[in-house]
């Protein structure tokens, strides 16, 4: 029945999906099974090395101390069972996470010392998915913020009856979108490497943006055109057709701020939505959200404006998926923007 025993225990760590890491009393290294030292990045055979020759040495920048941590807890506190998360960098620079249990263990007199048993598991996925969900939630609630702010502040200039004209509530929009941005990066770890910058397939991003770029703005022109038919008062009197003189201070820096709103409307709102929302229909979801919260953002310019860059917004959301980058969309954004501007449609 011994004999049993002790074949069925090697297996049982063996198999086991958590690692297994045995020490003795001297610090040497009695086991490591496969699954541990997968996850610890260790291809050798540690058996009967020292745990500081075979990890301390090597931890260059103490980037492991909270994981040697554990299995010192367990050494200066014999009495208790420690347990935790712990991050671990691995030779190659893999950065992971493990729920750790680290125990001292004794004989059967419950006296003799024998050594320190570490059982850990990696949760770099779950702890990954858990930390994007909480900035997630951070990035939602600061939009959410901003928008109704934007919101509040257009009705409180309405009902003072000193609402400003479009151009600046497009600033207030821009702004909001600085804020928006240093708030987002000051609280969570997203970054511009997180964002579609880089473009793998210039014809496949640029080509069907450009053609959707002229095809709405021949949408536009029709319709200024149809409006001078149907309501000429709509325009200001004598007003020419394409008017230069719209263009204001904002257009300046204009291109600036249309990279800096479709980093937020997809790179941030759309991705964070993205991994917010679950199931089949999670990418639908995102996209149509963040379409329609930056659309209630131009609701200065009126309904029908609002609606327009809401479905336009929608598109560009299902470009930004296909495409994986937002240098076609701000092509779509800025000229569109541009052609409204000097057609006086806004």
């Amino acid at each position: 029945m011994l004999q049993t025993a002790n074949e069925i225990v090697p297996r049982i760590l063996r198999d086991m999906g958590d690692g297994v890491l045995v020490l003795d009393t001297q610090g040497h290294i009695l086991y490591l099974n496969h699954q541990g030292g997968a996850m610890l990045g260790e291809t050798r055979d540690l058996t009967g090395q020292r745990y500081a020759a075979a990890f301390l040495a090597r931890d260059v920048g103490e980037k492991n101390d909270a994981f040697h941590q554990f299995i010192l807890d367990a050494v200066y506190d014999k009495e208790h069972t420690h347990k935790g998360q712990a991050a671990y960098l691995t030779p190659e620079g893999e950065e992971r996470r493990f729920n750790l249990t680290t125990s001292f263990l004794r004989g059967d007199d419950g006296v003799t010392p024998i050594g320190i048993v570490v059982i850990f598991s990696d949760v770099t996925e779950v702890a990954r998915l858990q930390q994007q969900r909480r900035e997630s939630s951070i990035i939602f609630a600061v939009l959410m913020c901003c928008v109704s702010l934007y919101i509040f502040l257009w009705c409180l200039l309405r009902f003072l009856n000193a609402e400003p004209p479009g151009w600046v509530m497009n600033m207030v929009i821009e702004a909001i979108s600085i804020v928006m941005f240093i708030i987002i990066i000051k609280t969570t770890s997203f970054s511009i490497r997180d964002i579609g910058l880089r473009v793998t397939n210039a014809k496949a991003t640029f080509l069907p943006d450009i053609l959707i770029t002229l095809g709405c703005t021949g949408i536009l022109l029709l319709a200024k055109v149809v409006l001078l038919k149907v309501a000429p008062g709509y325009f200001p009197q004598g007003a020419p057709f394409w008017d230069w003189s719209a263009g204001s201070v904002a257009d300046i820096f204009y291109p600036l701020t249309v990279i800096l709103q479709e980093f937020l409307a997809r790179g941030v709102m759309q991705e964070s939505l993205r991994r917010i929302f679950t199931g089949k229909r999670a990418e639908f979801l995102a996209i149509l959200v963040s379409a329609l919260v930056f659309g209630v953002l131009h609701i200065a310019y009126g309904f029908p404006f609002m609606m327009a860059a809401s479905l336009l917004l929608g598109v560009m959301g299902v470009l930004y998926r296909k495409q994986g980058n937002i240098w076609g969309l701000c092509i779509i954004h800025y000229v569109l923007g541009e052609v409204a501007t000097f057609l006086l449609l806004i």
